[in-house]
């Protein structure tokens, strides 16, 4: 699959799962790359790559927090439930570690 229909499939999910459910906002984010080995004293030769999940689908629904773990072909590989304290630690860590690529509603 091309970029872009990956794009047009989560914009998709992501309007469903505000429709249906009834979140108060959606949040589609690509995971950042992480490093994993370095070579050189500056360092020259840097390896970076994701690791499993590629996209988050972040739904916020009243207290809770539902994240979506998607692959790189758009395709879900399973979900997490958060609320209370455990929400606010959580989505300081998602949003350090992902790039948004948008929000609903916009």
């Amino acid at each position: 699959m091309e970029q872009r229909t990956i794009i047009k499939s989560l914009r998709d999910f992501a309007a469903s799962e505000l429709k249906e459910k009834r979140a108060d906002r959606v949040l589609v984010g690509r995971v950042r790359l992480k490093q994993w080995l370095r070579r050189g004293r500056v360092p020259d030769f840097r390896v970076r790559t994701v690791e499993g999940t590629h996209y988050l689908v972040c739904v916020f629904r009243g207290d809770e927090l539902r994240l979506y773990y998607m692959d790189k072909r758009g395709l879900s590989l399973g979900a997490s439930d958060f609320s209370g304290v455990e929400k606010e630690k959580v989505w300081t860590e998602v949003s350090k570690g992902t790039k948004i690529i948008f929000r609903l509603p916009s």
